[in-house]
């Protein structure tokens, strides 16, 4: 190599661990789980996790800027904007995102909600 020519391949290098990493230093994910922005807050459910009430209904609330994602063993039916109701437990859902699940569970929400159905 001539002396005016410099080889930059090694510059700021470093050299690579190649020993086993610890079991501790494993991350395993489900396919349920997403990388997402550090100022959004993001809700992990269960459908089973939900209680509904005696009409079969369940409303989630979520600050703004966060997100709800729901795993369901079963499958939905429909889902879109409701429309003037109030459910059985007494919250006004008028205008909120509504998902209807093969169960009969109504899954009333503010913000849109991720739904991976095991369907």
């Amino acid at each position: 190599m001539s002396a005016n020519i410099k080889d930059h391949t090694a510059v700021g290098a470093v050299k690579n661990n190649l020993e086993p990493l610890a079991s501790d230093d494993y991350v395993f994910y489900s396919a349920f789980e997403t990388i997402y922005d550090d100022q959004i807050e993001v809700v992990s459910l269960h459908l089973d996790d939900l209680l509904p009430d005696e009409s079969g209904a369940v409303v989630l609330f979520a600050a703004e800027g966060n997100q709800i994602y729901l795993e369901a063993g079963e499958l939905l039916v429909s889902c879109g904007v409701a429309n003037s109701h109030v459910t059985a437990s007494g919250v006004d859902v008028t205008g909120l995102n509504v998902y209807n699940f093969a169960s009969g569970l109504t899954l009333y929400s503010e913000g849109e909600v991720t739904i991976q159905t095991g369907m």
